[in-house]
């Protein structure tokens, strides 16, 4: 209800206005009729002029089924001229064409031509394609051809006569518009379904504006006339309509339309959004959970393969470790009290039975070792020291320096088994084909980040030479085997060297108290 109110008081502003402004202007006509003439002809070319300006300036964001409204500012800015040019060579006003009235009258008459065959013509671009610059030129061809037929070579028919008044040429010319206008809005009521209601009202009542001031202008006899000024000042609201219909409703509305509609986009774009991040975040949540658990039943892997390689090692060396030195040591006591009475022959089997024996035994701990170094059962840190002191011991040239400040009872059992093997592969790496002249390792717990580095300044090798397969080719290092190891407990694992520029290999684990608990305690 407010609303409506709201509406109909600003109607009813604008019709207090323009009513202001009509009497405004016919008041000038007592003052001065050649001032009438020109306020209502300087409205007139002012409304054209705009008319042309909002349409061509926004040509390039109108949509095809709003050509029409282009080409009917194309048309405007033509009627315009002439309406200029009938404004300077109306009488009295001495500034073109002298003081003859004809002039005037007939660049009237073209301008109502080419307003009435626009309006026509109207209705068939509705929802079409049109070329504008063609369009534009075609205007500006015939404009030139009028305005020299009627300024240069006085070959346009005669309009007014002084002292005789409109030629019949004037007359039947104002009922062939009149005629024109008709259908025009004939055919414009007939499609107005392809056309805004609010635009299609306005443009009939032009239309029907346009009709009435025509016809008020067959019956004047002097250019000074009470007919004269009527059919004026019906011009002016038929010309106010028009704009309204075209510039007010036809151009601006739409893209106060369109910009409202893209605020509105964009704030849905903006709550898409917000609902897109949320959704990412709790995305990003979940995969988060998802990759703690997976860290943590590696883990759980991890010491479970631990365990069950602990147990076939006990297994191994309680059982067939034990039973196999036991057949080498009766075998081996056989041979010494029974040595005299074999021959060499059997002596010789005896002999082949205890070395396949020793062989067996040595093959048992190297798998024992295998499924679980016994070095570490004196700690990760004795592990350490040992495997240093034996790669010193074989590589005299190279020196190892060791930095270790870790709590025995806080590293997880298979991280102890994985620092290891990283370190002995390592070591066995280096002395084998870095060259190095200086080993650094590294062993830290900061706030349960467990970092494990080992590096050295030997010749170092291109890791992109490594194909995805995990073959490492001539480089002899297991990357892979490394790389596997250290993730599949949990740890982040990098290999960092370059030609020339040494190796460093660098394993981080991320320990909860949970985890570490677990991890040597079941």
């Amino acid at each position: 209800m407010k609303k409506n109110t709201r509406i109909s008081s600003r109607r009813l502003f604008f019709y207090v206005m323009g009513a202001l402004v009509l009497t405004g202007i016919f008041l000038s006509s007592r003052y001065s009729y050649l001032l009438f003439h020109s306020v209502a002809e300087v409205f007139s070319i002012v409304v054209s002029f705009s008319i042309f300006l909002f349409a061509w300036n926004t040509m390039g964001f109108a949509r095809d089924r709003d050509s029409y409204l282009i080409v009917l500012g194309i048309a405007y800015l033509f009627v315009g001229a002439f309406d200029l040019a009938h404004m300077l060579s109306y009488k009295g006003m001495n500034i073109i064409a002298g003081d003859e009235a004809d002039y005037a009258t007939q660049t009237w008459i073209v301008a109502r031509y080419i307003e009435s065959l626009s309006l026509l013509a109207l209705p068939f671009l509705f929802n079409r394609r049109v070329n504008h610059r063609a369009v534009f030129t075609g205007y500006l061809a015939v404009s030139l051809v009028l305005f020299l037929l009627i300024f240069r070579f006085r070959l346009f028919p005669e309009c007014y006569i002084e002292g005789t008044g409109l030629t019949l040429f004037k007359v039947i010319s104002e009922y062939i518009i009149c005629l024109i206008l008709v259908a025009a809005g004939t055919v414009l009521y007939q499609r107005r379904g392809e056309v805004d209601a609010v635009m299609f009202r306005l443009l009939l009542a032009s239309i029907g504006f346009t009709i009435a001031s025509e016809i008020a202008f067959t019956g004047y006899v002097s250019v000074y006339g009470p007919a004269n000024l009527v059919g004026h000042l019906l011009k002016i609201v038929s010309f106010y309509l028009v704009y309204r219909a075209i510039v007010a409703h036809g151009l601006l509305r739409p893209y106060k339309s369109m910009f409202r509609e893209l605020a509105a986009s964009k704030s849905e774009l903006e709550r898409y959004s917000q609902a897109l991040e949320s959704s990412v975040a709790e995305r990003t949540k979940e995969l988060e959970e998802s990759n703690r658990e997976l860290r943590y039943l590696s883990g759980q892997l991890v010491t479970a393969e631990q365990k069950e390689r602990r147990r076939i090692a006990r297994d191994l060396h309680d059982s067939i470790g034990q039973s196999l030195s036991a057949i080498k040591l009766a075998t081996e006591n056989i041979a010494d009290s029974l040595g005299r009475r074999f021959d060499n022959k059997d002596r010789a089997a005896l002999g082949k039975i205890v070395s396949m024996s020793r062989e067996a035994i040595k093959e048992v701990r190297r798998i024992i070792m295998d499924l679980r170094p016994s070095a570490l059962d004196n700690g990760i840190v004795a592990t350490i020291d040992s495997l240093c002191s034996e790669f010193d011991r074989v590589h005299p040239e190279t020196r190892v320096e060791k930095e270790v400040e870790i709590e025995e009872q806080r590293l997880p059992e298979e991280v102890k088994t994985v620092i290891f093997r990283l370190l002995q592969e390592s070591l066995n790496n280096i002395g084998k084909h870095s060259g190095a002249g200086q080993v650094n390792l590294r062993l830290s717990d900061r706030n349960g980040r467990i970092r494990f580095e080992v590096s050295d300044n030997g010749k170092g090798f291109d890791p992109g030479k490594v194909n995805a397969a995990g073959d490492e080719g001539e480089t002899g290092f297991g990357l892979s085997g490394m790389r596997e190891r250290a993730e599949l407990s949990g740890a982040q694992f990098q290999i960092r060297s370059r030609d020339g520029g040494g190796t460093s290999i660098v394993a981080v684990w991320h320990l909860q108290a949970e985890q570490s608990r677990s991890a040597y305690t079941g």
